[in-house]
């Protein structure tokens, strides 16, 4: 996800919309703090695997906490299926 945000801010210029597969169309502005939020959040979740934590606990962390009034478009749901994306490709490595 990281390597993809990273392609679409080259690529992209200031005032192109993006229209993304599930939420609201955000411009290109918009994917610097969301790429914070990423980065953010993958740290953390390592931290936890590394103390060995369970996904179940990952999730009870709330991790999207500090993000949540201005992630524009998500759910409770799509914010625990992100959280199990990211632990699991932690949890993989």
């Amino acid at each position: 996800m990281i390597t993809a945000i990273d392609m679409i801010a080259k690529t992209a210029d200031h005032d192109t919309t993006l229209i993304t597969g599930h939420g609201t169309l955000v411009k290109t502005a918009d994917l610097l703090p969301y790429r914070a939020m990423v980065v953010n959040i993958l740290a953390k979740t390592k931290e936890l695997v590394d103390q060995g934590k369970s996904l179940d606990n990952v999730l009870a962390a709330n991790l999207t906490a500090p993000y949540d009034a201005t992630t524009k478009g998500d759910t409770p749901e799509s914010k625990s299926r992100f959280i199990t994306e990211v632990y699991n490709e932690v949890k993989n490595k």
